[in-house]
């Protein structure tokens, strides 16, 4: 074949995963582009219009970040990223900018992550790491409620941004140990100290998965003295990443803002022991309740069908379910801490904490779900089996099974959230929420400043977009916020 016919072969085939991707994160893209502003976006602007007189946009959001740092809470990436938001809000189409580029920038990391381990740990193609991630993009699409990531401008600020940033770490500190560039190791460095200032959710699973990561490299390298700089190179990234998690959780505000708001928390053994009931409670609905395990499955196949060699012995597999389960329990955990709550779904309001709990949930099983498809394939090779044949004869129960055990599949496919947005575009109702509330700001912004604005508005159609929550009460602090934005005394909103 000659060099200009396989480079056009292999052009497409790149073009046909690009367009893979983008019509499974179409629905999500246009989730973003329906983003209304609320809530902490309005009050992270009032807080910024202080610096605004006197320093640029970049300085103002610095001041803004060190005075949330001193006096509510240690998320430095996620508040500098909302002090920067005031200068796109002011259209519309700005915020929406930010929220789609989210999307593109999840899709891209996350498909990178999973890309990096297949082909790395795994030694799957190139193409076959492609399948996974596409895998990992529709299953990370279609699980819980995606609104508070991709369609509000706080929420991709503490959580979407940060996890972007630490699927980014973990992927270039995969490559620094596998192809041992320095640049890999800096680049990890700088996404490790960017996702460590998000939630502390998120820093937990990104900490908790690099240190897995760690101990990996460790066992992998056997000249311990003659691989120091390797070492150091492996390893500085994940200290300062930690040293970023430690000034976010340190931060004088966390503990100001625990006193403020009278939190008591859980004690160390309450909270472990209600992190496992969630972690038991969330595996078991994601495995009913949607269509993973048709997508493990899937994974299953492509591993041990693949031409790998990869073995993994008992050892390796006990391993990964000690940091499947260590990973996942991490992740829970200071959420579980701070909010002393027994069970997050039913105590727990923020879709975005539920969220990211279930995808990390999802992760962790599709990396064990390799290492015990490599795990078996070389048991049943020691045992003179013929493995392809035997996967390709039994694929279709396989499938099968997965099928049974995710219940109804046509139900739980429409239980995704991709098929709920596609529901809310094609009867109009998130167009229609979206263009209820650019409405009732115009509206607000356009009365006269210092009177009190009331607005009696039809109710909102159920949607899956992130939208506000305004009540009948002023002093609510999130009208509040709105009337201290637009100049005026109070607001307040009347629906039906």
């Amino acid at each position: 074949m000659s060099k200009s016919r396989s480079g056009l072969k292999s052009f497409l085939k790149y073009l046909g995963y690009l367009v893979v991707a983008f019509i499974l994160g179409y629905p999500h893209l246009e989730l973003a582009r329906f983003t209304i502003p609320g809530a902490d976006d309005f009050s992270c602007a009032n807080a910024v219009d202080i610096y605004r007189e006197n320093h640029s946009v970049f300085a103002s959001a610095l001041a803004y970040t060190r005075d949330v740092y001193q006096t509510w809470q240690g998320t430095y990436t996620g508040e500098m990223i909302m002090g920067l938001e005031p200068s796109v809000r002011e259209s519309f189409t700005g915020i929406r900018i930010v929220m789609v580029l989210g999307v593109v920038l999840f899709v891209a990391s996350l498909i990178l992550l999973l890309h990096t381990i297949c082909t790395r740990f795994f030694g799957l193609t190139s193409g076959q790491g492609w399948a996974a991630g596409l895998l990992g993009e529709y299953i990370a699409f279609n699980i819980s409620l995606t609104g508070e990531l991709f369609s509000w401008y706080t929420g991709a600020a503490v959580y979407l941004f940060p996890l972007i940033a630490f699927f980014f770490c973990l992927s270039f500190s995969i490559m620094s140990y596998f192809d041992r560039k320095t640049v890999y190791a800096i680049l990890a460095a700088v996404f490790g100290v960017i996702g460590a200032g998000g939630s502390l959710e998120i820093v937990g699973f990104g900490c908790a998965a690099y240190l897995v990561l760690l101990v990996v490299y460790t066992l992998g390298i056997s000249n311990i003295k003659a691989n120091i700089k390797r070492i150091v190179f492996l390893y500085l990234p994940f200290v300062l990443t930690v040293a970023g998690a430690l000034v976010n959780t340190l931060a004088p505000g966390n503990f100001a803002r625990k006193n403020a708001m009278e939190e008591s928390g859980f004690d160390i053994v309450p909270t472990f022991t209600s992190s496992w009931y969630n972690l038991a409670t969330h595996v078991g609905g994601l495995i009913t309740a949607y269509l993973l395990p048709l997508v493990l499955v899937i994974l299953f196949v492509i591993c041990v069908c693949s031409v790998s060699q990869k073995s993994f012995s008992g050892k390796v597999l006990i391993g990964s379910v000690i940091g499947s389960f260590f990973v996942s329990i991490v992740t829970i955990f200071p959420v579980i801490l701070g909010y002393g709550s027994y069970n997050i779904d039913a105590y727990l309001s923020s879709t975005r904490i539920i969220y990211a709990f279930d995808l990390v949930i999802v992760l962790v099983l599709m990396v064990f779900t390799c290492v015990f498809a490599f795990y078996l394939k070389d048991l049943l090779r020691r045992n003179n089996v013929n493995v392809k044949e035997q996967m390709y004869k039994y694929m279709i129960l396989l499938i099968a099974l997965a099928l049974m055990f995710s219940g109804e599949v046509f139900k739980n496919y429409n239980n995704g959230m991709s098929m709920k947005i596609i529901d809310d575009l094609k009867n109009d109702r998130m167009q229609i929420a979206s263009m209820q509330m650019t409405n009732i700001y115009n509206r607000v912004d356009e009365a006269e400043d210092g009177t009190d604005v009331i607005i009696n508005e039809p109710v909102l159609p159920g949607t899956v977009l992130y939208i506000p929550l305004y009540i009948d009460y002023p002093a609510y602090f999130a009208n509040a916020e709105v009337a201290n934005y637009y100049n005026v005394n109070t607001f307040s909103i009347y629906y039906g």
